[in-house]
């Protein structure tokens, strides 16, 4: 019975690259950081779980510039620190993201940074989804 357990799939964050062990972490919030390649400014985006898919509910940036949301039904609010706040609400049924030290990629979650930069060699096309996987997902600080 004991084994059972270990193996039966429990709901995950699953980061996954070719070549690379995934990576699991608990299924709920998290923020996607990394450095704006030509502005140079942190960009950071804010994702919920809903089910199986991945809700984008805000983005923060310092600059506006290529790709940079326009359009919104709330408008965009200034935070103390100076970053613009826009409320995005665009469901996702997975993420995938190139991976560089160059802009530091990382997933912050439950006060807990992810390097991916560290994690994966330079420019790994990295997929971020929610699924099932067994406990024994290579678990990163602390997890399922």
């Amino acid at each position: 019975m004991l084994l059972l357990f270990f193996l039966w799939p429990r709901s995950a964050l699953i980061i996954e690259a070719e070549g690379y062990t995934p990576v699991c972490l608990k299924p709920e919030t998290f923020e996607l950081h990394w450095i704006h390649s030509i502005e140079h400014e942190e960009w950071y985006e804010v994702y919920e779980v809903e089910g199986e898919d991945l809700l984008l509910t805000r983005t923060y940036f310092k600059t506006f510039g290529a790709g940079v949301p326009t359009d919104s039904e709330v408008p965009p609010e200034i935070t103390d620190d100076g970053f613009v706040e826009f409320t995005v609400n665009i469901t996702y049924p997975e993420l995938n993201v190139n991976v560089s030290e160059n802009v530091k990629t990382r997933i912050v979650q439950s006060n807990h940074e992810h390097l991916l930069y560290e994690m994966y060699e330079p420019n790994t096309s990295v997929n971020i989804s929610i699924g099932n996987k067994s406990v024994f997902c290579n678990s990163q600080g602390g997890l399922i």
